[in-house]
């Protein structure tokens, strides 16, 4: 009887793991270009004695995106855990998570695709515990291209989530 219950509570505790995951699609990163990093993050954190309060701490990251996916790879993952560190030590941080698309495909769809990403981004943020109030999701679809060459390289490198 005893081992039922330790058996009971590990698989509820799976159970939960596995729903509160749920809504954060991960995937395996490929990258077409060495020369294109999947996370870019910086910030601005000194160890002064310079309380948190009156310091400026800068959230910043790029996410990117495999085409026409809206899933995080988990070098992504790797740069939110950075983000979201942030955001838990200091509670005044808000950010802005602005979702791309590349040239491909109609207007209307880029902007679609671009809130896609900026929201698979946010929700991977609230389920780190950081309020939904702190986030602004933007889309910009294709109309802020990062590289305006028409090939696979400037692609990749326009399919992104930027969090500023």
């Amino acid at each position: 009887m005893k081992n039922n219950n330790k058996l009971i509570i590990a698989y509820s505790f799976i159970g939960l793991f596995v729903a509160s995951c749920s809504s954060v699609q991960v995937t395996e990163e490929a990258v077409y270009e060495d020369s294109i990093q999947s996370i870019e993050v910086s910030s601005n954190r000194s160890e002064s004695s310079t309380p948190m309060e009156s310091k400026a701490v800068l959230a910043n990251a790029t996410v990117y995106f495999e085409f026409d996916s809206f899933n995080l790879s988990t070098r992504s993952i790797q740069a939110l855990k950075s983000i979201t560190e942030l955001m838990q030590e200091n509670s005044a941080i808000e950010i802005t998570i602005a979702g791309h698309a590349d040239e491909r495909g109609t207007r209307e769809y880029n902007l679609a695709l671009g809130q896609r990403r900026a929201e698979s981004v946010a929700d991977y943020i609230v389920l780190k515990n950081i309020s939904r109030s702190r986030l602004t999701i933007k889309s910009y679809g294709e109309e802020m291209p990062m590289s305006s060459s028409s090939n696979e390289r400037s692609w990749a490198r326009n399919r992104r989530a930027e969090i500023n």
